[in-house]
């Protein structure tokens, strides 16, 4: 049986005893096991004890910080203001929507998705309502506290489905022949528009191709002038120009403007514009041929760092479509880049890709203030959950 014994702790000043084998090198007490630590009368002496000098440096440093330490400012009374009078909201901001991928025209045939996704002319219809109804009441809701006279409108393509022969099974897809999805577009955003002068003094839309309105077959052999998107928006401008004036002109790169009414409209020939909304730089395209978000080299954060460098300076804004996909990122001092959304939800692609994606269509919406650029943002949401899951089939569920 192992002997033990009593021994004293070597630290000097430590009372402690302990207990070990005989047999044992041991010196130190469990306080100071090894050697390691602090003397005793140091380890328990309070910082408030009665020595002069310890109490002293303490008082000094506290004296130190509060003569230093500053709470925060009050709450400025505009802030705390409960009267919209008090409140201070006398800076004009202008609006901006984003506007893509209706594919007016298509056909999602929900006996091919499996219920997953479906699209027709009569839901297109139902969410460009939607859309309209949203973007005036977010700016109903907007000019109850401030003055919001403009909006301006981003057209990024993709309006309708197209001619049929930009996939194999394109013409499945489609409802009505191109020729009539351009004359319906055009009805519906014609009265569209002259509704938005309901709210707004001023409209200035912006158009830019999207890839579906091309009228060749092949995407390498597309000529973005013609494009029967630009087509339908020139058709547009003139429908609405009889109530609201204005005319036409063309500028240096081929841009045909339309100015002098309540309504300005900017139909760009090329694949991209640009645009300035008080002092803050917009680039806009349609977005075919840019990869994701965050795609090396290909993808859309890149393509603005290079889209920078060739026009010298940083753009504040970069907007997309074709993706379907809301998304944004804010990867640069005074730059983002975003991507709206689509009217039409999943499709047979989205849903049976590898990686399957859905999501709820809907449009961006955003106020302009002069000193920060883009803050108040709204997402105009175009049908619910349950609208988008009702044709889902469980065979042998109970309903």
């Amino acid at each position: 049986m192992a002997r033990t014994t009593t021994r004293k702790c070597l630290v000097a000043d430590c009372p402690n005893l302990f207990v070990c084998d005989a047999e044992s090198s041991r010196r130190y007490c469990d306080l100071h096991f090894g050697g390691r630590g602090v003397p005793l009368a140091a380890k328990v002496q309070s910082p408030l004890s009665k020595d002069p000098e310890t109490e002293a440096d303490f008082l000094a440093k506290a004296a130190e910080f509060l003569a230093t330490h500053r709470p925060l400012p009050p709450v400025p009374e505009k802030i705390r203001a409960v009267r919209i009078e008090d409140m201070g909201f006398d800076t004009p901001q202008e609006a901006v929507a984003l506007f893509s991928d209706l594919h007016y025209g298509s056909r999602i045939d929900p006996r091919v998705t499996a219920g997953l996704a479906y699209y027709d002319p009569d839901i297109a219809r139902l969410r460009l309502e939607r859309w309209r109804d949203g973007l005036l009441r977010f700016t109903q809701m907007d000019q109850a506290l401030i003055d919001v006279d403009i909006l301006h409108l981003f057209a990024l393509g993709d309006d309708v489905e197209g001619h049929g022969e930009m996939f194999g099974s394109q013409k499945l897809s489609m409802a009505e022949s191109v020729g009539f999805q351009v004359l319906g577009f055009v009805d519906l955003t014609s009265s569209i528009l002259l509704d938005f002068l309901s709210r707004y003094k001023k409209i200035k839309v912006y158009k830019v191709r999207g890839n579906h309105g091309r009228i060749t077959a092949m995407a390498r052999n597309d000529y973005p002038p013609d494009n029967l998107e630009l087509l339908g928006w020139s058709n547009i401008a003139d429908r609405v120009r009889r109530q609201t004036g204005g005319d036409w002109s063309e500028g240096p790169n081929g841009i045909r403007q339309l100015e002098g009414g309540l309504i300005d409209f900017y139909i760009s020939p090329s694949f991209m514009t640009f645009v300035e909304i008080l002092g803050h730089s917009f680039a806009l395209r349609h977005g075919d041929r840019i990869k994701g978000i965050a795609s090396t080299y290909t993808g859309l954060v890149d393509n603005k760092y290079r889209l920078n460098a060739i026009v010298g300076e940083v753009i504040n804004y970069y907007c997309i479509a074709h993706h379907h996909e809301p998304q944004s990122i804010e990867s640069e001092i005074g730059g983002e880049s975003m991507v709206n959304g689509c009217f039409v939800g999943p499709s047979l692609l989205s849903v049976s890709m590898g990686r399957p994606a859905a999501n709820i269509p809907s449009q961006e919406f955003f106020l302009m203030p002069p000193k920060h650029g883009k803050t108040p943002q709204h997402r105009i949401r175009l049908a619910s959950k349950e609208e988008m899951r009702e044709l889902i089939e469980w065979t042998g569920r109970s309903y």
